[in-house]
């Protein structure tokens, strides 16, 4: 468009306008190129784009103006500013190059006034595009790093959702399991029971067993469709996350479910940060979870935790299956692991040590004790035997 007026003001100059005159054909010179790319949805060429420019300010410098004031090289300033922003550098200072020429062989015949001032002209539009250019870079930037900060950010949440279902998921299976395992064992009871009253004592327990199983489904289906829920719309009930003071409840249920598992603890875990205290609750969650899928039913499993200050230890261990050791590689809920224990900052070690499945996490610089990574015996605040 500036180049289109710019070509209307010089054809005025010069009186061309009107009646016709040969001049008139700058006009379309001037406004094939970006007609074209603007039906085509495609950039021409930078010579192709600037040819019609350069050539109408030939055509006009050809023919100068009657009076002093004439924009005809401004043309070939527009032409250089524009090539110089959306092509290169380049390729503006060849589409300057052309224009200089251009003036040198208008400045050749008389009439042309102010030839130094119309090459300053040409400098100036290769300046304009120049700083556009940057300036588009800079923004072409910009808007990458922000696209790649929100793909990061997505996979980021992404990966938090998916741990927390799967911690939910393979916790809620973990005790519907073992109250299943529960069921069976008391079904072969009433198989043996030698008296009326035996056989209504285990068909009880079944019948508990079984109904503890449900409960601890539809508390899951629950929790699962309040997360999801909260990720669709946000608008879901917000709920207290668990923390670290939660493990011993979360040792509790699992017993009660018909675990033989261990809790000693140390210090105030109430005293940790939320986020340190939901990392260690769901490592603990989940290590429990692995146990009842990979070790023995029987198998009893030590938890304990220490807590001083800001720091903590927490160890999940339970004696490796005969036979059957536990693979060491990184699966889902290992991965899921130390993915939380990296995000707090935190050590850990999962692997066998000693016959034992140990699963360790440091949170903190460590402990000097006398024992190295041995605990010290504290207080048992849950303990439970095999259902």
């Amino acid at each position: 468009m500036g180049q289109v007026v710019t070509v209307l003001v010089a054809l005025s100059l010069r009186d061309a306008l009107w009646p016709l005159d040969p001049l008139l054909v700058c006009l379309p010179l001037v406004a094939v190129s970006p007609l074209v790319q603007f039906t085509t949805h495609r950039w021409l060429p930078w010579w192709a784009d600037s040819a019609g420019s350069v050539l109408a300010a030939a055509l006009l410098l050809a023919r100068p103006p009657d009076g002093v004031l004439d924009l005809a090289p401004v043309l070939l300033g527009l032409a250089t500013a524009e090539i110089t922003a959306r092509d290169g550098l380049r390729e503006g200072l060849s589409v300057a190059a052309i224009g200089q020429v251009v003036l040198i062989g208008a400045a050749i015949r008389p009439g042309l006034v102010g030839a130094p001032l119309y090459t300053l002209e040409l400098l100036l539009g290769f300046v304009i595009g120049a700083m556009l250019l940057w300036q588009m870079r800079a923004l072409v930037a910009e808007r990458r790093a922000r696209e790649q900060a929100w793909e990061r950010a997505t996979t980021a949440e992404r990966e938090r959702i998916a741990r927390e279902i799967h911690d939910l998921v393979a916790h809620s299976l973990s005790i519907s399991l073992l109250q299943v395992t529960g069921a069976r064992r008391a079904l072969r009871d009433v198989g043996e029971a030698g008296s009326a009253q035996e056989t209504a004592e285990a068909v009880a327990e079944v019948d508990a067993a079984l109904a503890d199983a449900e409960q601890v489904g539809r508390r899951a289906m629950a929790d699962i469709r309040r997360a999801v829920s909260a990720m669709a719309d946000g608008s879901a009930e917000r709920h207290a996350l668990p923390g670290a003071g939660d493990i011993a409840a979360l040792v509790r249920e699992m017993a009660g479910a018909g675990l033989a598992v261990e809790y000693d603890e140390q210090g105030d875990p109430g005293a940790l940060p939320a986020a340190a205290g939901l990392g260690l609750y769901r490592i603990a969650q989940e290590s429990l979870a692995n146990v009842v899928k990979h070790a023995d039913a029987d198998a009893p499993v030590r938890v304990r935790l220490s807590v001083t200050g800001a720091q903590a230890r927490l160890r999940v261990s339970n004696p490796l299956p005969a036979g059957r050791p536990r693979p060491d590689g990184l699966g889902s809920g290992l991965a899921g692991m130390q993915a939380r224990a990296t995000q707090l900052g935190a050590r850990l070690e999962a692997g066998p040590a000693g016959g034992d499945w140990v699963v360790d996490v440091r949170l903190g610089p460590p402990a000097r004790t006398g024992h190295g990574v041995a605990l010290p015996c504290g207080h048992t605040v849950g303990k439970a035997g095999t259902a």
